[in-house]
């Protein structure tokens, strides 16, 4: 059986499975009140946070003991180097890839999802990963690890692309920024599509590292706070929109 034709068998099948439209209450002369189905068909379950939150703490732990002393152990500059030698050519997509990871990214996110769901409760968890970026990643981890920018801490052989010569580098904001954001988007989006925003988060922080600008256990730490934060917004937030019956990935 083809896919549209399944999809249509589980609409139909005792009235138990409804389209998106049908979740959303677009009916008759209500379907054109949205561009686009963009509804949370799952839950992030409380055994999956009890599971997966400790293991991303321990990994922002571990990685804030090895930066402790500002010190980038020789592993950790080799994987630096190799990524900021690649090519320059590659600099204009990266800068454009990254900007997913800039302050304000969450907030006009928010602002397109519920300019498609016409939910402003929707807008909240994005607005709530800069108060948690600022206050745990910049105002906490930084002032206490106190590691320095590439540039000063393994040296001036790095190729700096951006304004980030100096100043902390651990954990990385932007990276905390695009898993926080890439994770959140993904709720909203059909499971083919889900994976999209994620890669991007994972781009974000190599383009971090090919700017010169993050060694690698800052982007780690950045990543693994930014999915912690994500996944505590959508349980506390989105899940309660969830509907785990409707069909969002038709064709």
């Amino acid at each position: 059986m083809g896919d549209f034709a399944r999809v249509q068998a589980l609409v139909h099948d005792e009235g138990t499975t409804k389209s998106c439209d049908e979740q959303a209450g677009l009916t008759g002369a209500d379907e054109n009140a949205r561009p686009t189905p963009f509804l949370i068909c799952h839950r992030v379950p409380l055994r999956l946070l009890v599971a997966v939150v400790p293991v991303l703490i321990a990994t922002v732990l571990v990685s804030s003991w090895l930066a402790w002393d500002g010190d980038v152990p020789g592993w950790e500059a080799d994987v630096l180097r190799f990524i900021n030698g690649w090519p320059d050519a590659i600099e204009p997509m990266m800068w454009v890839l990254q900007q997913v990871g800039v302050i304000g990214a969450p907030i006009v996110a928010g602002l397109i999802i519920v300019f498609f769901t016409r939910r402003w409760q929707h807008f909240v968890p994005f607005a709530l990963v800069l108060p948690l970026k600022l206050g745990i990643e910049k105002g906490l981890i930084k002032q206490l690890v106190q590691r320095e920018r590439p540039f000063t801490s393994v040296g001036e052989e790095i190729n700096v692309r951006g304004p980030a010569f100096e100043g902390l580098s651990f954990p990385s904001g932007h990276t905390t920024t695009a898993f926080a954001l890439g994770i959140l988007v993904s709720a909203f989006l059909p499971p083919r599509w889900r994976p999209v925003p994620i890669v991007w988060a994972f781009i974000v922080a190599v383009a971090r590292m090919y700017y010169g600008e993050h060694n690698l256990l800052d982007v780690v730490a950045g990543a693994a706070l930014g999915t912690g934060f994500a996944l505590i917004l959508w349980y506390l937030f989105l899940n309660r929109f969830a509907n785990e019956d409707c069909v969002c990935d038709q064709p």
